[in-house]
């Protein structure tokens, strides 16, 4: 698939509209416990299917070179889709699904936007590539619907919380990139894109603002992830100023 071309656009913009449409359509009637138990089911029915994905790779798709270690479940969003985003809706904690919020949302809009390495140039009607946009395309949706449906309200209290979480996992995962890198175990170990992610447009504007690895998203985090959770913050604020 071409980057910015018709169907990418597509891709980012009408599924995950369509997916949001549909669960709120679907849920917008239905008591508080069901919504939930609908929400995870899908999470459960996810993570079976990242794992029909990850099989699908390593044995049957010629198009990825498969090796275990660069594909254990330690990048933003596959931890989120496996753990972090069942977690949130199961237990309604505040800080999980402000995580979902803040960072669930724009990272898989990102993910999407910039199209992984693996799959740029690959047909959008391959099932490796319909699986990434899809689970891609929940990990936004569902954190949506959490405001839709009340379950999560944005509140500046709250907000640094899910900050630290983001670091000290972004930090964790850079740790174990080193570790990989020094023993050995993997010479181009990257989760969470810690060492920057060549063509990508995004990390090579704060990796020349910032030319360390791990450190240039800091400037990332001013940039894109303040403004945006303070946009998603805004209105809630105001309306409980209102009341």
């Amino acid at each position: 698939m071409n980057q910015f071309s018709l169907i990418h656009i597509l891709s980012f913009t009408v599924l995950p509209a369509g997916l949001f449409a549909a669960l709120f359509f679907l849920l917008k009637d239905k008591s508080d416990k069901m919504k939930q138990n609908v929400l995870f089911g899908i999470c459960c029915f996810n993570i079976v299917l990242y794992l029909v994905y990850k099989v699908y790779q390593a044995f049957f798709y010629d198009g990825y070179d498969f090796v275990l270690v660069y594909n254990l479940p330690l990048h933003f969003c596959n931890l989120n889709l496996i753990i972090l985003l069942p977690l949130a809706v199961i237990t309604r904690n505040k800080i999980l699904m402000a995580y979902q919020v803040y960072f669930g949302t724009l990272l898989s809009l990102l993910a999407l936007f910039a199209i992984d390495p693996s799959f740029r140039g690959e047909p959008f009607f391959e099932f490796s590539c319909i699986v990434y946009y899809y689970y891609h395309s929940m990990l936004m949706v569902m954190p949506f619907t959490f405001l839709a449906f009340k379950m999560f309200r944005p509140s500046f209290n709250i907000m640094w919380q899910p900050v630290v979480m983001l670091i000290a996992l972004t930090a964790l995962a850079h740790v174990i990139n080193i570790v990989f890198r020094i023993t050995g175990i993997a010479e181009h170990a990257n989760y969470f894109f810690t060492f920057g992610l060549d063509g990508d447009p995004f990390t090579d504007i704060f990796k020349k603002i910032v030319p360390y690895n791990f450190l240039y998203l800091i400037p990332a985090i001013i940039t894109i992830f303040i403004p945006y959770i303070t946009f998603i913050t805004l209105p809630y604020y105001f309306r409980k100023k209102a009341v």
